[in-house]
């Protein structure tokens, strides 16, 4: 009997060294979240940890990024709401720099059902709209469909300090916001109203053109019906500077409509003026198309740190035309936006996009909503023209090319620093909303020329999913079953009650 139970310290020494480890990590429980994305590449746009393989989501935040291995340790979902990626991508949701999604729905009257109006949004990847054009009746149906919660991505309102035409030359101011009007920018709310939008000069007909600095050509003027040969300016310098400056003072940031260069050179001057000596990092004064730009503004635009919003899809079927009608100079400034994001200049992505001009089949339009495409575009110049056929871009327009890199920082991050919410969305960091899209390949790995393919599996905002696409069988639950811990755990219980039974056995033989 004595030789029996000398087994037992032997057996404790070889299993105490298993068990120990494991009851120690089954004591520490991981913590309980709603989501858990597990093995996939997830591009967090977030330069100190740019690539990692799962993250963790708790009350619409972000509580965890690492590997499978960490996360999957450290915390643990009820209800089948781990999911396998199975190598898919996850990345920031898109941030629409400068849209009228909201608004042109209002526009045209299709004001039923706003809840499912957002689908077509969600389902481009799309979690937040700066909405560059808002007026009294669409601030206020945004402002029910928040009340009524039915806000199911995040919108950021522009209010309209005049019109975008003209009556007898002159512009149409907007007179009936209140003196007393201040921005609203809680980072808890789904509307955010953090600044003004005012149009400084025309775009096309009745809006009158382009502000520029050279004349338009004889021809322009009789094919457009151009009435003032350098195209009309808004506001003059003082007047611009003025008004710039009353809304600063009042902690708005103010979005300037600018096309022509002349009218860019006006509003750079209203902004510098308005910041006076301070700089444009707290301010976030921006500018909306800055269609062309001469190199000096682009060095003026660097001194006060303004920020501008960048069409992602150029229309490069018609380079031609453009090469032809416009001089070399004016042409380079036609694409010289383009080079901002290179040079260091806060630059994000505007679509530009209205349901005005809407159609699902029709992939040629610059204003078009898919994001997608947008990126194709940011990275290979190419566009596809409305018989399906694409163009590659000439050398002038090659140029300005950038990497897939930058243009996801212009779609996400670049689009929260133009509203002040860079700290809370834009980037997948913990502490920030869980605000993104799953994708069914890499951009930062695949053919460029297949970017514009790209589909969005998922879109999840605020730590909800908004939109699943539901010909895909993704997510699925992860299936690993039990943890390494709870494993060890378990099979050195199990072979010490094995060996105990057998000791015990062997003693009442004897």
């Amino acid at each position: 009997m004595k030789k029996s139970l000398s087994f037992l310290p032997v057996f404790m020494l070889l299993v105490f060294p298993f068990i120990l480890p494991a009851i120690s990590q089954a004591d520490a429980s991981p913590t309980l979240v709603d989501y858990i994305f597990c093995n996939g590449n997830i591009i967090t746009i977030d330069e100190t940890n740019p690539l990692v393989q799962a993250i963790a989501i708790e009350d619409g935040l972000i509580i965890g990024l690492g590997s499978t291995e960490t996360i999957l340790q450290d915390f643990a979902t009820e209800n089948d709401t781990t999911y396998d990626l199975d190598g898919r991508t996850i990345m920031p949701g898109i941030i629409d720099g400068h849209t009228h999604y909201m608004a042109s729905l209002f526009w045209l009257g299709d004001t039923s059902n706003i809840y499912d109006a957002q689908t077509l949004a969600l389902a481009n990847g799309y979690t937040t709209l700066n909405e560059k054009s808002i007026d009294a009746g669409e601030l206020a149906w945004i402002q029910e469909a928040e009340q009524n919660d039915q806000l199911r991505l995040r919108v950021n309102a522009f209010l309209i300090y005049n019109y975008a035409w003209l009556e007898n030359n002159e512009s149409v101011l907007v007179g009936h916001w209140q003196p007393d009007l201040i921005p609203i920018i809680d980072n808890e709310l789904k509307l955010r109203i953090p600044g003004f939008k005012i149009y400084s000069d025309g775009a096309f007909g009745n809006r009158g053109f382009p502000a520029m600095s050279i004349p338009y050509t004889q021809e322009m003027i009789d094919t457009w019906g151009i009435i003032n040969p350098y195209g009309d300016l808004y506001f003059n310098q003082t007047e611009l500077n003025s008004i710039v400056d009353s809304i600063h003072d009042r902690g708005f940031c103010v979005a300037l409509h600018s096309m022509g260069d002349r009218s860019t050179e006006t509003v750079l001057n209203a902004i510098e003026y308005a910041l006076n000596g301070s700089t444009n990092d707290d301010a976030r004064h921006q500018i909306e198309h800055s269609s062309f730009i001469r190199e000096d503004l682009i060095s003026h635009a660097i001194s006060i740190n303004s920020i501008h919003s960048v069409r992602g899809y150029f229309p490069t079927y018609w380079q031609e035309y453009y090469a032809d009608h416009y001089s070399d100079e004016r042409a380079e400034w036609y694409v010289n936006r383009y080079s901002l994001p290179g040079l260091g200049i806060h630059s994000y992505l505007e679509t530009d996009f209205t349901w005005n001009n809407y159609d699902e089949d029709d992939w040629s339009s610059s204003r078009n909503i898919r994001p997608f495409l947008h990126l194709w575009g940011l990275v290979t110049r190419k566009a596809i023209d409305e018989n399906g056929t694409i163009h590659t871009p000439d050398p002038w327009v090659a140029e300005h090319e950038i990497s897939v890199e930058m243009a996801l920082r212009m779609m996400t991050i670049e689009g929260a620093y133009a509203v002040k919410q860079e700290d809370y969305i834009g980037s997948l960091e913990v502490g920030k909303y869980a605000d993104l899209i799953v994708i069914d390949d890499d951009p930062m790995t695949m053919n460029p020329d297949n970017l514009k393919d790209i589909n969005v599996l998922l879109t999840m905002v605020g730590g909800k999913i908004e939109f699943q696409l539901s010909s895909h069988t993704f997510p699925t639950p992860y299936t690993n079953g039990t943890s390494r811990t709870s494993s060890v755990l378990w099979i050195s219980l199990f072979t010490l009650f094995t060996s105990m039974t057998v000791i015990q056995r062997r003693r009442k033989k004897k």
